[in-house]
């Protein structure tokens, strides 16, 4: 009997070396505590003859992070020393000139040695960081990838504002800030620097604009209004680095050239700080850096009235709505009576039964409802190649994932010039068509910088709310169309 080698492996080390396995699905995190393994391993931490030397160094996961992570802390050190210098300088005129005003120097010396800046530390030591790879190399996962560590990153924030919102009477919890830096090092659609640079701009288009989205609020939400304004303030930013950034294009220099001769002059200082600017981008392979804060709502004295309620509330007695048994008991013959008096003939079970005659009544999923109205309603749908998948997320950013991960499974399967694909989406966005259609033009400004998929793809959408009743779907749907 034949088993898969990343189960044997599995099966046969401790729980310890599992982190090193590389059957990792497509992100893998770097651990940073040395452990011991008990069986060999396709590749470990600082060793480079672990992995064979026909594969390069994007092959090997560990070997990916740790070079991102020590180029990080290298750029890190070399700005903070440059500070450091700085400052020390600043600091030795400020002594000089205190000096003066002393005569014994050993006095200015002591206090000038007291009050001496220290070293500063790695900023990304003071702080929680993490280091993950996305392996995949079509650039329709990355995509995906990319929106998923943004889902992520909202909802540690938001999990992190409701945690502290439980903390009742304990000392509250500040502002969390997290780092997370993503390295893709496989994927050669992005080995260009515009093209990388224009896909993450792209992405950040399309998370601006979901801020003018008409979005469903939740049930609990809509019950109590007084809640409005109290949420956590959860704030991503998403910036990238790459080996190539800030290489213009020999239009581009042509371009900055002919800008000099107009200006007539060249600020030295300005292109020094560009330089210097663009070399601090220049990691070894293209990666993401998310960063997700989470921040108190502001109080306005809101935290005083609540203490306030809540002890008149905790004040106040208890009506005694306790249950017992005989209550059970008595609650079990009334329903028991009732059923056992029903005679055939009863005219209320006899009205039932002429009003829905022989009728079933079946409840119907949204994706049934999609099913059913693109079968009646769209001439193009073609039963053998069309495809249909269903999300019930209500976020816009894991929206963004679903869709480009499916399209990264279906441009797997080479699909067919005509073919549809129904992503049908019953909880994203089912109030408003307009904001659903601008969700499609933003899927589409992505789309069109993916060098693999610009040509390939159409995207359309139905709607409830549609104006045209050709399109007024029941439930909203994305409609990809492969060209």
């Amino acid at each position: 009997m034949k088993f898969a080698l990343h189960l044997i492996l599995a099966a046969s080390c401790p729980i310890a070396s599992l982190a090193y396995l590389p059957s990792l699905p497509n992100s893998h995190t770097a651990t940073h505590h040395s452990r011991h393994s008990t069986t060999r391993l396709h590749y470990q931490p600082g060793k480079e003859d672990s992995s064979s030397s026909s594969s390069s160094d994007s092959s090997n996961i560990w070997t990916v992070l740790a070079n991102t992570e020590r180029w990080i802390s290298d750029t890190l050190d070399k700005s903070n020393k440059a500070a450091n210098d700085r400052n020390q300088k600043l600091r030795e005129e400020i002594e000089q000139k205190a000096k003066m005003h002393f005569a014994d120097d050993k006095t200015s010396t002591n206090k000038s040695s007291e009050g001496r800046m220290q070293p500063q530390d790695n900023p990304y030591a003071r702080k929680e960081v993490s280091y993950v790879c996305e392996t995949g190399g079509e650039l329709c996962m990355v995509v995906g990838g990319i929106f998923r560590r943004v889902r992520e990153a909202r909802e540690l924030g938001e999990s992190h504002g409701k945690n502290a919102d439980l903390r009742i009477g304990d000392a509250p919890i500040g502002t969390m800030r997290q780092t997370n830096v993503v390295v893709i090092p496989n994927c050669d659609e992005i080995a260009q620097f515009r093209t990388f640079d224009t896909l993450i701009q792209a992405i950040n288009q399309a998370r601006r604009r979901a801020r003018e989205f008409v979005v469903k609020m939740d049930k609990d939400q809509t019950k109590d209004d007084d809640n409005l304004g109290k949420d956590w303030v959860v704030s991503i930013n998403c910036a990238h680095l790459h080996p190539q950034y800030g290489m213009q294009t020999p239009e581009e220099q042509l371009t900055s050239m002919k800008h000099e001769e107009e200006e007539g002059e060249v600020d030295l200082n300005l292109q020094e700080y560009k330089k210097q600017r663009d070399e601090a981008r220049r990691s070894p392979y293209p990666s993401v850096i998310v960063e997700v804060q989470s921040t108190p709502p502001p109080d306005f004295g809101a935290a005083a009235a609540a203490a306030t309620e809540a002890k008149a509330a905790a004040e106040e007695p208890k009506p005694d709505d306790d249950v017992t048994s005989d209550d059970v008991k008595k609650l079990e013959a009334l329903f028991g009576m009732s059923a056992a008096t029903k005679k055939a003939d009863d005219p209320f079970y006899d009205a039932l039964g002429e009003a829905f005659g022989n009728k079933q009544i079946a409840a119907q999923t949204p994706l049934t409802l999609a099913q059913n109205w693109v079968l009646e309603n769209d001439p193009a749908f073609n039963q053998e190649s069309s495809t249909f998948t269903k999300s019930n997320t209500h976020h816009v950013d894991a929206a963004y994932e679903y869709v480009f991960n499916n399209l990264a499974m279906l441009n797997a399967q080479e699909p067919k010039r005509g073919q549809k694909s129904y992503i049908v989406l019953p909880k994203f966005l089912p109030t408003s068509a307009t904001s659903f259609d601008r969700f499609a033009g933003q899927v589409s400004n992505i789309i069109r910088v993916m060098p693999s998929l610009k040509e390939k793809v159409v995207v359309s959408t139905f709607h409830p709310e549609h104006v045209m009743a050709s399109t007024r779907c029941p439930v909203p749907v994305l409609v990809i169309t492969w060209k």
